[in-house]
């Protein structure tokens, strides 16, 4: 066609140069690392005096375009593997390379469920466990260090519960309310799993990423909630929370004291009841993954270690992503007990950061780079 002609089609000609500009337009990254050459220069061939300049990304994109594209493949996946550098060289260096591989395995093949706890909240301005129950006892002037000392949790919020119940449950409601943007690592989750999560967590901040992400979780429960088929819908691999210490807006549902634990789960466990059948049941059939927990002894691992000495199930691996205790003592009797649970940590470092706060950073990094190799964006050889 005589390339005149083509005035005479402009509309169309302009709407598929608009399209192809849109994409062009799209890669500004790439086309500045491109155009940290020398502009393309030729003469005018009608005014020799005149000198036209074109940037190498506008030369290579309209004239050599599949060329354009491979450069732009090259240069995605270089940012890839630089992205994720400081995670992948830890993960060598540490010697947890097994236990990374395995766990990308699981969540490549959607067996990983998610264990929540306070400490990836913690970005999004809400307390830890220990830090709730010290604001708790401030309010009601109570005395609760000793038991905190001891990690005695339970009890320190069963003497906070029987010292003033409706403001511990206030506390709850208000304390635990929705905050606003979601941020931090707890934005991975549903790149880890679509299935099933677990937390102990008390306000929504799950819930209401994953309805923003146009994925509302369908199946739930609170505490001790009874009803919504929470177990039948876990294994039809539906959507789902397990909100172990219950919801915020729900006092009913709370799991927060001694004596509403010996109520939920028994004494010995009762699998019986839901939650701790809930539990049991999640730990049988899934490769939990905790992430934000301290892992010390508490009663979801005594239930896990029942079932485990119990004997009556084959248990999969479960993973635990862990800030790495400064004694190393400390890691060896902890990494013990819990590999006795099935459980293998991943250990990372939490240097102090300019506020003399232990740093998390690497947390994320290292779950980015185990959905990157997941997806395959990435590859990692031990």
């Amino acid at each position: 066609m005589d390339i005149k002609k083509l005035r005479e089609n402009k509309l169309i000609v302009d709407k598929v140069e608009e399209a192809l500009q849109a994409a062009y337009s799209s890669n500004q990254e790439f086309n500045a690392v491109l155009d940290e050459a020398e502009p393309l220069s030729f003469k005018s061939l009608r005014d020799p005096e005149h000198e036209y300049l074109v940037k190498v990304s506008d030369a290579l994109y309209w004239v050599e375009r599949d060329a354009y594209l491979d450069e732009l493949d090259h240069w995605e996946g270089q940012c890839q593997v630089n992205q994720h550098e400081i995670a992948t060289d830890f993960i060598k260096d540490s010697d947890q390379s097994a236990v990374f591989l395995d766990l990308v395995d699981a969540v490549r093949f959607g067996r990983i469920a998610p264990f929540v706890g306070a400490g990836l909240s913690k970005p999004c301005n809400y307390p830890m466990w220990g830090e709730a129950l010290r604001k708790i006892a401030l309010k009601l002037n109570a005395t609760i260090e000793p038991l905190m000392a001891q990690y005695d949790y339970l009890q320190a919020a069963q003497v906070l519960y029987d010292t003033g119940e409706a403001q511990v449950q206030h506390f709850i409601k208000t304390e635990f309310r929705q905050r606003g943007a979601i941020s931090g690592p707890v934005r991975l989750l549903p790149d880890i799993s679509s299935g099933c999560i677990v937390t102990t967590n008390f306000d929504t901040l799950i819930e209401d990423l994953f309805r923003e992400r146009g994925q509302p979780l369908d199946g739930y429960m609170h505490g001790t909630q009874a009803g919504n088929n929470f177990v039948q819908r876990l294994l039809r691999g539906e959507r789902c929370i397990l909100k172990l210490h219950g919801d915020a807006g729900q006092a009913n549902t709370h799991v927060f004291t001694q004596a509403q634990y010996r109520t939920a789960y028994g004494e010995p466990f009762a699998f019986q009841n839901q939650l701790p059948r809930a539990l049991r049941q999640i730990f049988i059939s899934h490769s939990l993954l905790f992430l934000g927990c301290s892992l010390e002894q508490d009663k979801t691992l005594e239930l896990f270690k029942s079932v485990v000495d119990e004997a009556a199930f084959e248990i999969p691996d479960h993973f635990a992503l862990l800030n790495e205790p400064n004694n190393p003592q400390e890691r060896i009797g902890k990494e013990a007990r819990l590999l006795q649970l099935k459980i293998r940590p991943l250990w990372y470092p939490t240097p102090l950061d300019v506020d003399g706060k232990p740093d998390h950073s690497l947390l994320e990094q290292i779950l980015k780079l185990v959905i990157a190799v997941a997806r395959k964006q990435v590859v990692f050889e031990a």
